[in-house]
């Protein structure tokens, strides 16, 4: 890259980037103490009012110190807003709701503060610990990455060997335990790394927002693209968790769940080694017994983002934005707007003579209610419609059946009832099927109940009635007696 597109570069990141802003703007050094106590310890995020109301206090004793900030904090929060220092995020609640917006950090402050910080309290450039992490890590990369299986058996031999002689000098004695300096120097190192994870959880979090802002700006494109988007969300393909940025806060979180009751126990047991504490700060000790707390924290925080994102974008495609359902919804509207005009000439008893089959059971019945499992994250797999068949004709017969096995045929039941009421006077269901099969099998038996709940009369106890299953198999049911009277109309 020339030298002329880096400065341009680095110009607009001067004039658009939050944290260059941040540490360019006229009190710098007061701003970055403010948004570090307020948002960046254990408070993440606050209502914009909430936060309004900390700052109040603070704003007017650094403006008694000789700080230049406005008067009142409202201001300085709509600037940072404005600036992209902080950004509003929706907080999460149990369900599919979400609670009121919360402000916080952006990533571009976060990295202002912890460049401001660095330069308060700077880190030694390159420690044995932090060393050896970055050797080990690209020892096991690389040892991912190999196709040769016999160089991968030569480096998990060698690895074993390595543990074979570290557990013999432990059983003997001779492995010589770290010295409290040492130990404490390593564990300031493991804050150092672990402090900036919350920020790469944000800017994860970040990546998400913008791949959900892309994937909303699909959905109001008609094409072959927005369609196979919109199936993937019917069957329950989470694209989010596709994206780069979704799949490495999965890692992250599985990561997170193998190893956090261990990570647990090895706080606890460094604490209690002889020295070791001693050797670190008050503060160091805090950071250590919530460093798993805070992990946790940070990552349920941008799993929370990333499950809202995904149900707002669910409704989103289920919802009337979608052209489809803006159409229907116009035509609805106009058909309403045509009935509110003939409400003054048509009377409501005025025939229509349209008429609408329902099935037995209905909409309400609990029989229709399929209970959503909110731990089955699994899409449904792909509906891969058959090509037609051109070698035979439709079986008219066949689409008949296939109609009566999906619907109760209630036209039929209810002219088999008719039929033994006008020769008995009266019928009861085991009359009915003494003197007409169950076609359908328990479809009838069902049917057959539903109209005497509706049309017939309770008459005793129960009944005995049998009838035949699809494959010719007796079946025996005791049922409420019902007395049918006359007939069902």
């Amino acid at each position: 890259m020339s030298t002329v597109s880096i400065a341009r570069t680095a110009r607009r990141l001067a004039a658009e980037h939050p944290a260059w802003m941040l540490l360019r703007s006229g009190d710098a050094a007061a701003a970055i103490t403010l948004l570090r106590e307020h948002l960046a310890g254990d408070v993440r995020r606050l209502p914009e009012a909430d936060l309004v109301e900390r700052l109040e206090d603070d704003i007017a004793e650094l403006r008694r110190q000789g700080f230049t900030l406005p008067h009142s904090a409202g201001p300085q929060v709509s600037e940072w807003l404005r600036d992209g220092v902080l950004v509003r995020r929706p907080s999460v609640r149990a369900g599919d709701e979400t609670g009121p917006e919360q402000l916080e950090l952006s990533d571009g402050a976060l990295a202002a503060i912890s460049f401001v910080a660095g330069l308060a309290r700077p880190h030694p450039v390159a420690t044995p610990t932090r060393l050896s992490i970055v050797l080990d890590a690209l020892r096991d990369l690389a040892d991912a990455v190999e196709p040769d299986r016999e160089v991968r058996l030569s480096a998990l031999r060698a690895e074993r060997a390595r543990l074979d002689t570290e557990i013999e000098g432990v059983r003997r004695g001779t492995t010589a335990v770290l010295e409290p300096a040492e130990a404490a120097e390593r564990a300031r190192e493991i804050l150092a790394l672990a402090a900036d994870v919350p920020a790469d959880l944000l800017r994860v979090r970040a990546a998400l927002t913008s791949t959900d802002a892309e994937l909303r700006r699909g959905l109001t494109e008609s094409g072959p693209a927005r369609d196979a988007f919109v199936d993937d969300v019917f069957r329950g393909v989470d694209h989010l968790a596709e994206t780069p940025a979704g799949r490495n806060l999965i890692d992250f979180r599985t990561v997170l769940d193998a190893g956090e009751h261990d990570a647990l126990g090895h706080v606890t047991r460094l604490l209690r080694a002889p020295g070791a504490a001693a050797e670190l700060t008050p503060d160091e000790v805090t950071a250590l017994r919530e460093l798993v707390g805070r992990l946790r924290s940070a990552t349920d925080d941008a799993t929370g983002t990333m499950t809202a994102l995904r149900r707002a974008l669910q409704r989103a495609a289920r919802s009337g934005d979608l052209p489809e359902e803006q159409a229907l919804a116009g035509l609805l509207r106009a058909a309403e707007a045509t009935a509110l005009d003939l409400a003054d000439t048509v009377t409501p008893q005025t025939p229509t003579h349209l008429t609408l089959k329902l099935g037995a059971v209905g909409p309400d019945s609990p029989a229709g209610i399929r209970p959503h499992d909110p731990a089955d994250d699994r899409p449904a797999p792909l509906v891969r419609p058959r090509p037609p068949s051109t070698d035979a004709p439709a079986d008219l017969a066949a689409l008949r059946t296939l109609a009566r096995s999906a619907e109760i045929d209630e036209d039929e039941l209810r002219g088999n009832v008719n039929d033994v009421v006008t020769r008995r006077g009266t019928a009861t269901i085991g009359d009915v099927l003494r003197a007409h099969p169950a076609t359908q099998g328990l479809a009838s038996v069902v049917g057959l109940l539903s109209l005497a709940e509706r049309h017939g009369r309770r008459d005793g106890d129960s009944e005995d009635i049998t009838w035949s299953g699809s494959r010719g198999t007796l079946r025996r049911a005791r049922i409420p007696r019902h007395r049918f009277e006359e007939p069902v109309p």
